[in-house]
């Protein structure tokens, strides 16, 4: 995973003026105004007594804004540096930062022991000058490029069979043919058969593969995992079929098509004691059955 951060952060600043009468008129928490940093509205919480176990100190925390924008995204990470100025020396202080995520769960981080009482208001720190003080946070909005997947296996899945009828066989006169697709658990697929093999079989064996019809437009992190088997069937005893069948192959933009590329001898299939070609026509039969699928990550 990489990391891409903004190259400079985004600072937002609040100025409180007569600081202790937030505590006389009993404002216990302030929420600052929003502010915009990656894409994303954030704001500074301040709890001037404290919050929590923060009994003696100023509490900060940084606030992502807008539910429905996490809803979209998931989440944002954001590193963070809460900070104070020195009204002294002119400078801002870095009291306490962390780099964390914010999701709909917790979209809210920071420090209930930002800064101590007697730090702030130590007069040479130049934190507290005639009752004002200057709080600020640099946000930079991280932007992950995550890459991932999620793996589903398919428990019970049928197991589909399509029937692939060739006529005139011995007339085809194209290197490669397929056949009509057929949709297994919502994927499409086909049939190619190399009537006398392909480039790998010199005219010896009969080529047969399936393809998956939807792989080319796979993404590079989808892709389906079948299991299958293809027949060509015996027309004369009806089941003495010429059979294999398949490991169980993974389908990819990569790795579109699995099969044999000798599937069976070109003299067998044209004998026709064995029963595979009767009058010119022959039953090539797939058995697919989707097992499991590959998405990316998001």
């Amino acid at each position: 995973m990489e990391n891409i951060t903004n190259s400079f952060p985004t600072r937002y600043m609040l100025k409180i003026e007569s600081f202790s009468l937030l505590s006389e008129n009993d404002i216990s928490k302030y929420e600052s105004n929003e502010s915009e940093s990656g894409g994303f509205n954030w704001k500074m919480i301040i709890h001037p007594n404290g919050d929590g176990d923060g009994t003696g100190h100023i509490s900060i925390y940084l606030a992502v804004i807008g539910a429905s924008l996490l809803d979209s995204v998931c989440e944002v990470n954001a590193s963070f540096s809460f900070l104070i100025f020195d009204q002294i020396h002119d400078n801002f202080t870095v009291m306490k930062g962390m780099e964390r995520r914010f999701r709909n769960i917790k979209t809210e981080w920071g420090f209930s022991k930002c800064i101590s009482h007697k730090t702030f208001k130590y007069p040479s720190n130049g934190y507290l000058v005639d009752d004002k003080c200057i709080f600020g946070v640099d946000v930079y909005v991280i932007k992950n490029q995550r890459i991932g997947e999620c793996m589903s296996l398919l428990k019970g899945t049928e197991l589909y069979k399509n029937e692939w009828k060739i006529t005139e066989f011995t007339k085809l006169k194209k290197r490669v043919y397929y056949s009509e697709e057929f949709t297994v658990e919502g994927y499409k697929w086909k049939l190619l058969l190399y009537p006398t093999g392909d480039s790998r079989q010199n005219g010896q064996n009969i080529s047969i593969f399936l393809e998956s019809v939807d792989a080319k437009g796979f993404d590079s992190q989808k892709s389906v995992k079948a299991k299958f088997s293809i027949s060509v069937k015996n027309q004369i005893s009806g089941y003495k079929h010429h059979k294999k069948s398949g490991d169980v192959n993974w389908y990819s933009a990569t790795a579109s098509g699995w099969g044999w590329s000798s599937f069976m001898p070109c003299c067998e299939f044209n004998d026709p004691k064995k029963g595979f070609l009767i009058e010119d026509c022959c039953i090539v039969e797939a058995e697919v059955s989707v097992v499991g699928v590959v998405n990316c990550l998001t």
